[in-house]
């Protein structure tokens, strides 16, 4: 004889089923992201090695030559909070939470070396991380330059990307926070000592002259680590939208290039050249303020003291552009 089972039994079988599977199932979490970067000229166009007739700094004929800049803290927005992003590390580009973007990979005008300072053909144009939180995002943050700790080791005791060669300045000074040149016909032949060229960094010798490394940015003369704080109206999908670096907009202020007559703020032979000492003012203060204090307020920072003020204008973010 068949036993039927009773319809309540089976409901309730299946009703403790489900509750056990939907209590299973794992909450979803943060997601790896990929925060990609681009560079542009004043036009728009791509800032690429082998580019030419870029708009850079009043000129219409600029070729690129370097650029290179590092970032750390980086962080994504959600409302008034901010979000970690752990860096991956991949023994290269990223260590602990630096890393180091690169744009040049040596070819054409950006083969030419300045100052023994050497270049690679590998680039890299994006960060790989893993934010504490899952989106959607708001927007995005990084602080620009190397974390005060790290920044003043030898660089053959230092791991990748902080033993780059071409970015450092010694222990003392530490490293290059952001390097970028280019050339044009307009300023003369175009060859490795026709640059124009802006190099930042911090100005710390203050302390790292006695061999001490320092406990806080805040000891520095100039700190010169800008955050960088972009929030756009609609939000920021890092899977979709670029962070797009105005090259133009770092050279806003100065001179024209190739301007006939004695500039200030340009080289005897008329070009930007804006070397590491000038910011610490080795050629005097109305040099090094000329030479180079141009470039502290398009990054947002006070040439005088190297902390906030006033609004960056060097990145911003581009919807859809993500590459």
């Amino acid at each position: 004889m068949k036993t039927r089972t009773p319809l309540s039994f089976v409901l309730f079988f299946l009703a403790v089923g489900c509750s056990s599977s939907e209590s299973a199932a794992p909450s979803s979490g943060p997601s790896p992201v990929v925060l990609h970067f681009d560079a542009v000229d004043g036009a728009g166009a791509p800032y690429v090695c082998g580019a030419k007739g870029l708009h850079i700094a009043g000129l219409t004929d600029a070729i690129p030559g370097d650029l290179r800049f590092y970032v750390h803290d980086v962080h994504l927005l959600k409302g008034d909070r901010r979000v970690q992003v752990v860096l991956d590390q991949d023994n290269a580009w990223q260590y602990e939470n630096v890393a180091l973007l690169d744009f040049e990979d040596a070819t054409d005008a950006c083969s030419y070396v300045i100052f023994g300072k050497s270049k690679t053909p590998d680039t890299k144009r994006v960060l790989r991380g893993l934010p504490a939180e899952a989106g959607p995002y708001d927007g995005v943050e990084f602080t620009l330059g190397v974390p005060v700790a790290l920044n003043h080791r030898e660089t053959a005791d230092s791991k990748s990307p902080l033993n780059t060669t071409g970015m450092d300045h010694g222990a003392a000074d530490g490293r290059q926070f952001v390097r970028v040149s280019f050339y044009s016909g307009t300023t003369g032949a175009t060859g490795d000592k026709d640059h124009n060229l802006l190099v930042f960094r911090s100005v710390c010798n203050n302390v790292t002259d006695g061999g001490k490394i320092p406990v806080s940015p805040e000891e520095c003369a100039k700190p010169n680590r800008p955050t960088i704080r972009l929030a756009p109206t609609g939000g920021f999908d890092p899977a979709k939208d670029a962070i797009v670096v105005d090259v133009d907009a770092m050279f806003r202020g100065y001179t024209t290039p190739g301007t006939p007559g004695a500039h200030v703020d340009l080289s005897e032979g008329g070009r930007i050249d804006c070397y590491g000492p000038l910011n610490a003012g080795d050629l005097g203060s109305q040099i090094g303020a000329e030479r180079c204090g141009r470039f502290y307020p398009n990054i947002g920072l006070d040439y005088a003291t190297g902390r906030p003020k006033g609004t960056q204008g060097i990145f911003r973010i581009e919807k859809g552009k993500a590459k």
